[in-house]
């Protein structure tokens, strides 16, 4: 009886023993099936690696050419057409900028003024500037005209003709400043102020070679500030008050043709005790326009000799390297280039997307390939017909922006993209604003979508499929089981 009873429990145990086993294994190929199953792949679900799905080709390392050393305590070498900053030395810190000031203030009088303005010397302009700094001798009452007064700033520095214009134009020297500092944010300076129109030492009067070269860029798109400014002396007729004819002579030593280099057709010497030598200057050579600008030189011959070697870096260095947007401007040559690492344009580029002609500067020798690109998108409220300008594509080399381009977005016809924040934006700070109005629009704006159902196929399919393998192994134990009793 005893024996009996054990061998029953033993047969129990076995039985157990199998049912445990063939449990698990339902449950490991349940889990198998769910994992080799295919699962529908939602918005937002995107391998965002590449279009492929494969990592994104990495590039070879770019290599920036090495630069001379100069003895300026800041520079900047800037290319004009693509605002790539070749070279730069200390190039955002705050530094005094002498007379290189004057660059604001002609650019102020060529922006607002015509050049037979006729210009009248003050007592204050007169008196108020040393009589041992830069000056052309004119006298309290003396008229000169605005170009004749121009040609006394760029050539000869003269501090009492740079007063004079600044309360030509601002009415008082107090209110042109305030000008020169508002066209200074207007242009994107970053680390300047100015207290006086002339560069003259003042503690709170500063700049860096960042933003002298931004103000020169400004003012040689100017034909009159450049064909005044590439002269190396000017001639001021007799005047109301001055019965002789004044020779001025240009204090910039290249501009002057002391000094030879070729393409240089704009620039502005500075010199104060605090600012120590300064120098800014623009050269074209080879379909390349540079601005240079050392500060706190040690010597004005060092001006020159630092000028040149930047120069010659450049020029010996660099070229421009141009992609043609597309052939036809639509994306199929244009957007493998500009958009391969951004997700909003490798799975959704529409055909009405472009890109203007974009041109790099690059160290000779590389290639548009080596380039990688940054895109910045401006969201649109309203688009009008035809081309509409969405963002800028941003290209880099070793580290340094080297040129950018538009992306622009060409529309069949008008189309206000988000109602409620246009009405907003038209009328939301005026009188017609109807709130009912902005309540009606801000009704029809269509719901979020709702989160999309998930698959529950595959976890069905891998529950029934376990559950079949375990029944399938309980019968089989129950038939053992009983062949053996």
């Amino acid at each position: 009886m005893l024996s009996y009873r054990k061998k029953i429990k033993n047969r129990v145990n076995k039985t157990i023993k199998r049912c445990l086993t063939l449990t698990a294994a339902g449950v490991i190929l349940m889990t198998a099936v769910f994992s080799y199953l295919p699962v529908p792949v939602h918005a937002g679900e995107i391998n965002t690696a590449s279009p492929t799905g494969a990592a994104l080709p990495e590039t070879k390392k770019d290599v920036w050419p090495e630069a001379p050393e100069i003895s300026a305590e800041a520079a900047i070498l800037f290319e004009v057409s693509t605002g790539t900053t070749v070279y730069s030395k200390n190039a955002t810190e705050k530094y005094y900028p002498a007379s290189t000031t004057k660059l604001m203030t002609a650019l102020l009088a060529v922006e607002r003024c015509p050049l037979s303005d006729v210009v009248t010397m003050s007592y204050e302009a007169i008196s108020s500037v040393g009589w041992d700094s830069s000056r052309i001798g004119v006298i309290s009452g003396e008229k000169l005209t605005m170009e004749q007064c121009l040609y006394s700033i760029l050539l000869a520095s003269a501090n009492e003709v740079t007063y004079a214009v600044a309360e030509h134009i601002g009415s008082t020297s107090e209110n042109f400043v305030k000008m020169m500092n508002q066209r200074a944010a207007e242009l994107g300076l970053i680390n300047t102020n100015f207290t006086n129109p002339h560069g003259l030492h003042d503690e709170f009067h500063y700049t860096c070679a960042y933003d002298l070269a931004l103000i020169m860029k400004k003012c040689i798109e100017y034909t009159t500030f450049c064909r005044i400014s590439n002269n190396h002396y000017y001639e001021i007729p007799p005047t109301n008050l001055c019965e002789e004819s004044r020779v001025i002579a240009q204090t910039h030593q290249i501009l002057r043709k002391k000094i030879k280099y070729d393409g240089v057709f704009a620039g502005k010497t500075g010199h104060t005790d605090e600012a120590g030598n300064c120098l800014v200057t623009a050269c074209e050579r080879d379909g390349l326009q540079f601005i240079c600008v050392v500060l706190k030189e040690p010597t004005s011959e060092s001006c020159y000799t630092d000028t040149i070697a930047l120069f010659d870096y450049g020029y010996q260095n660099f070229s421009k390297v141009s992609m043609s947007a597309s052939d036809n401007g639509t994306k199929s040559n244009a957007f493998p280039v500009l958009f391969s690492d951004e997700d909003a344009f490798v799975y959704e580029v529409s055909s009405a997307l472009s890109v203007s002609e974009a041109t790099v500067l690059l160290p000779v020798g590389a290639s548009f390939e080596d380039v990688k690109n940054e895109c910045t998108l401006t969201p649109l409220l309203k688009t009008e017909k035809g081309e509409n300008v969405i963002g800028t594509a941003y290209f880099y080399y070793a580290g340094v922006r080297v040129g950018n381009t538009e992306i622009i977005y060409t529309a069949d016809k008008e189309e206000v993209l988000d109602e409620a924040a246009y009405y907003m934006a038209q009328y939301g700070n005026t009188p017609e604003f109807d709130q009912a109005e902005y309540d009606r629009i801000r009704g029809i704006l269509p719901e979020p979508e709702p989160e999309p159902e998930k698959d529950l196929r595959p976890m069905i399919i891998g529950f029934l499929t376990g559950g079949v393998v375990l029944i399938l192994g309980i019968v089989v134990v129950l038939m053992n089981n009983r062949k053996q009793g």
